[in-house]
């Protein structure tokens, strides 16, 4: 399997195969397999840039074989936030990636993204809203975070001439609800997986475009229900580097006495090395018997600091919306039911 260049100076313990886990009580798991494989760790004190600096490198070094780095992430969690920050905010960054697929964004507002990432425009919050708000679950986008990296990638924009610069584009169905009146106009949509699939497909790896996409963390896996997997048979598995997120408490007091109590981020291969073959049980919605392997290319671990999330402040969505997000609700959950009726009566046709 493929597995791209570690960065210079990363130190690679000697091999040791452990199972591991993501709970507290499994910390002494994951602490072993954190010395187990190769691994760039640094200390948590300085910026955020600092501190994933080593983490930003083994992710920039996975495009030298890879179209596509899926990197994925814990909605509004602050450390993966941090890391995705640091990772566009990379000197290297824009001469490496063309375009950033984001699952916050309704494709149907690609001019609204263009017109405020890659020309520039000036916008308030309100006016790049509907961008986050027309997507599935806008109560989780509504998070600043989201609205955070936008701004961070329209100001490394502005830095750069406009052919060098990054495009977002939308992830998430595309709908036009201003169009939607039946849930028989969903239907067609009702499978979000497939969607963002086809999204990745079409203008990302047809076009042989090097990408980074941020999902949640069950869209970037390589097994079943993840696009990486999902596309495999079609593109070969080596255009699509898959990267895990590990909540900070995995590691334990294991961890934190093997890296010390300040112990910052992480970066561990996986593809290739001797863990890939243990056990994913505990990674994320990782099913039994499925290896590490089977799941992903790399790990990021944001160290054993205290994690929070960036709650999102709901009342002027639900001011602005909220009739219009009962009406959405309604209609999606008829549509996923007409699609699950539709799928059924073809699995048992004589």
């Amino acid at each position: 399997m493929r597995q791209p260049p570690v960065p210079q100076n990363t130190p690679l313990p000697p091999p040791e195969e452990r199972h591991w886990g993501r709970r507290p009580h499994r910390g002494k798991r994951f602490a072993l397999l954190l010395v187990a494989g190769a691994w760039a760790v640094r200390p948590s004190a300085g910026t955020a840039q600092d501190r994933y600096a080593l983490v930003v490198e083994g992710i920039l070094a996975a495009w030298k074989s890879a179209d596509l780095v899926c990197l994925g992430e814990a909605h509004g969690r602050l450390s993966d936030s941090e890391l995705r920050l640091a990772l566009v905010r990379h000197p290297a960054f824009p001469g490496t990636v063309r375009t950033i697929v984001v699952e916050t964004a309704n494709p149907v507002h690609q001019d609204l993204l263009d017109r405020f990432v890659l020309d520039g425009a000036q916008m308030t919050r309100a006016e790049l809203a509907p961008i986050w708000r027309d997507a599935h679950a806008p109560e989780v986008w509504e998070s600043p975070v989201y609205e955070a990296f936008l701004r961070a990638v329209r100001q490394v924009n502005l830095t750069l001439s406009r052919e060098r610069r990054v495009r977002v584009l939308g992830g998430d169905s595309r709908i036009d609800w201003s169009n939607v009146t039946r849930a028989e106009d969903l239907v067609p949509l009702a499978h979000r997986g497939h969607n963002i699939r086809d999204i990745v497909a079409k203008d990302v790896l047809d076009g042989h475009l090097k990408a980074l996409a941020i999902y949640g963390a069950g869209h970037c896996s390589k097994a079943a229900g993840g696009f990486p997997h999902e596309l495999a048979d079609r593109y070969g598995s080596g255009r699509v580097w898959s990267v895990s997120p590990l909540e900070s408490e995995a590691a334990g007091e294991d961890g934190e006495h093997l890296l010390g109590p300040r112990a910052g981020p992480a970066y561990i291969v996986v593809a290739g090395a001797t863990r890939a073959s243990t056990p994913a049980m505990g990674l994320g919605a990782a099913e039994k018997g499925l290896t590490m392997g089977d799941v992903t290319d790399a790990l990021v671990w944001h160290g054993t600091a205290q994690d929070s999330v960036a709650a999102a402040d709901l009342s002027d969505l639900e001011a602005r919306y909220g009739e219009e997000l009962k009406r959405r609700r309604r209609l999606l959950s008829e549509a996923f039911r007409l699609w699950r009726k539709g799928m059924d009566r073809v699995r048992f046709q004589p």
